[in-house]
């Protein structure tokens, strides 16, 4: 049954993207390229701004956050908007922001949904449209591109023809940095600012409530581990090493809590069973109580995923796992966390080790990667 549906998801996934990659390439060929313009954004009457990010994905969105802050310190008496899927809408409950575009994934109804959703954007007159997706995405290319704003702002690249300002890409592949980088290559005042997700006092007491009736606080750290990662494209560690990680950890004196997302809500009886005198395990699919949870941990563990994203966010240390050579793309600063990338195969006591140093030091890592070798 589950195998059905994952089969039906897949299906319609790869037929919206047969969609969207046709009506884009039709677009490309029959709208002429936009006149270029050089701007002085600082000598430029900026009232409102609309800030896209046309990705689905929780990492995603949180690390389109710091566009938010930049851009809020430039224009502080700007009203700024935002583009992108429900789960940023969700997750930028308390940031400054005035409206939010929801952009939908689903078929059928992706085939109208843009269209209205441009009619409301451009009915808007934007002073300045920015996509903030690193022009990766085509979809927020071309809502930049026929937003008819008076500034619109991209990456140059194939979908740079609907942009009138054109920057120059990043000299960083970091996700972390390359914001700070376009920001600052509109000439506009930049610093390097992390991604920052909000919780209320209320959500903060609720989490904490929540973990008290799990486990008994006291001075013993919290470690929460998340045992998730996307399977189509290699990122999820074998739960078996999750579940010898967890008890490794239980064994020398942490708190570990489990944590199961909905794309692994299938192994939510095995991690029960195997793991039911070492640690609670939880599924809370709300992004917002998931968050309120990870932030009374004192240590979070993940492979490559969204909820890494969103621990650093909540400025919760955090051991990113990677089984794929993209860590210098998508790995946290050593400032919020630490990159485990093991030369060869990724071991259990290679992310022991990494926890445990974690746990012993008080300043961050010095170097961006620890890369530990197998076995060790």
């Amino acid at each position: 049954m589950r195998e059905a549906k994952e089969t039906r998801m897949a299906f319609r996934y790869r037929l919206d993207r047969i969609i969207r990659v046709f009506v884009m390439g039709f677009l490309k060929r029959v709208t002429p390229s936009s006149d270029e313009q050089r701007v002085d954004f600082r000598r430029q009457d900026i009232k409102r701004i609309l800030l896209v990010r046309a990705l689905f994905r929780m990492g995603d969105s949180i690390l389109a956050t710091p566009a938010i802050i930049m851009f809020r310190k430039n224009f502080p008496e700007a009203k700024i908007d935002f583009v992108g899927p429900h789960i940023s809408k969700v997750l930028f409950k308390y940031l400054s922001i005035a409206r939010h575009y929801e952009l939908t994934p689903r078929f059928p109804k992706v085939c109208w949904s843009y269209l209205l959703l441009l009619k409301q954007i451009r009915a808007a007159k934007y002073d300045l449209a920015v996509d903030v997706s690193g022009s990766s995405a085509a979809m927020g290319s071309f809502i930049v591109g026929f937003s008819a704003a008076r500034f619109r702002v991209g990456l140059k690249g194939q979908w740079d023809r609907w942009f009138n300002v054109r920057l120059h890409r990043p000299s960083t592949r970091n996700k972390y940095r390359n914001l700070s980088e376009l920001v600052g290559s509109m000439g506009l005042e930049s610093q390097p600012v992390f991604p920052t997700l909000v919780l209320s006092p209320e959500e903060i007491e609720q989490g904490r409530k929540r973990i008290q009736n799990l486990i008994h606080r006291d001075e013993t750290p919290i470690v929460g581990v998340f045992v998730g990662g996307r399977k189509t494209r290699g990122k999820r560690w074998a739960r078996e090493n999750f579940s010898k990680l967890v008890t490794q950890l239980r064994a020398e004196g942490t708190r570990p809590i489990v944590f199961v997302g909905p794309e692994e809500k299938g192994g939510l009886p095995y991690f029960q069973e195997a793991l039911q005198y070492c640690a609670p395990v939880i599924f809370e699919p709300d992004a917002r109580s998931f968050a309120a949870l990870l932030a009374q941990c004192h240590l979070f563990v993940a492979c490559d995923s969204g909820p890494v994203h969103l621990a650093c966010a909540l400025r919760v240390r955090t051991i990113a796992i990677f089984l794929k050579n993209d860590f210098d793309r998508w790995g946290p600063p050593v400032a919020l966390g630490r990159i485990v990338h093991p030369e060869n195969v990724l071991t259990v006591n290679a992310v022991l080790e990494a926890c445990r140093c974690e746990l012993l030091e008080s300043a961050p890592a010095e170097a961006d990667i620890i890369k530990l070798a197998s076995g060790a």
